[in-house]
């Protein structure tokens, strides 16, 4: 009996912190997330393409105001080239985000796909930021092993 009560009380805990959290995330935004979700193919075909110069240029200025081309360049192979060839890539996850800790005021969604590769998978993260003129541009990239 002592069990069950225990069980209980710890599904009951888990509830109310489920209730509490999702309280405390922000809202969705479908309008936005789809936006920047859209704008991410453009770029993605450049990084497919192996042109990081060009993703460079099309980020946004906050991503060229703390990566040199020439950087970026260095990074970019790091992150795809021990994949090997490109195989797919599936939607997983959309996150509208205002505000974000450490970063400037405004809007941002990072997407977030399964991407398949030669080497294997990997979670592939493109974070978006919303421009002055309505458009979202990469504010950054990312790569992690399934």
């Amino acid at each position: 009996m002592p069990k069950r009560t225990s069980s209980r009380l710890a599904v009951a805990a888990m509830l109310a912190l489920a209730v509490v959290l999702g309280a405390c995330a922000p809202p969705s935004n479908p309008e936005a997330e789809y936006a920047a979700f859209v704008a991410t193919d453009p770029w993605l075909q450049l990084m497919d393409s192996g042109d990081y110069a060009a993703c460079w240029e099309a980020a946004a200025p906050l991503f060229r105001s703390k990566e040199t081309q020439e950087g970026w360049i260095g990074k970019a192979q790091g992150y795809r080239e021990p994949l090997g060839d490109f195989k797919s890539r599936e939607l997983n996850t959309l996150r509208y985000l205002v505000d974000p800790w450490g970063a400037p005021p405004g809007e941002y969604v990072s997407v977030i796909y399964d991407s398949h590769w030669q080497a294997g998978s990997i979670y592939e993260s493109v974070n978006m930021q919303k421009q002055a003129d309505g458009s979202w541009l990469t504010v950054g990239y990312d790569v992690q092993q399934q």
